[in-house]
């Protein structure tokens, strides 16, 4: 899923960097549930019932996120993803950070589910 303003030519919202477009694609990922959007029912997350789900290790986890970033437009950047899984006194959660790499330039994102 890709948003509009990354390939708009003029105009205010759109982003110049790479590294901008990049990360608005994996929040708009994060932040969004199947079904949210419009034509594309399968686009989105539903990260947080895997918390429920105790026969999930965080390397399933792992498996499941870099999957769903296989499907955006990474511009060439390798994504490494590591995941945390923590016990929570009412509800686990799991802390995601992702380190995108393209040649000597690293950029990392951190992402709280719960």
């Amino acid at each position: 899923m890709v948003d509009f303003s990354m390939y708009k030519k003029s105009g205010s919202p759109t982003l110049n960097y790479e590294v901008d477009l990049l990360l608005q694609q994996v929040d708009i990922l994060f932040d969004t549930t199947p079904t949210e959007v419009l034509g594309a029912d399968d686009f989105g997350t539903k990260y947080d019932t895997y918390l429920y789900d105790t026969r999930l290790s965080a390397s399933n986890l792992k498996s499941i996120i870099e999957q769903d970033l296989t499907n955006l437009n990474l511009m060439g950047w390798k994504p490494n993803v590591e995941v945390y899984l923590l016990q929570g006194t009412e509800q686990d959660i799991a802390i995601i950070q992702i380190t995108f790499a393209k040649g000597i330039e690293t950029v990392q994102k951190t992402y709280k589910i719960s």
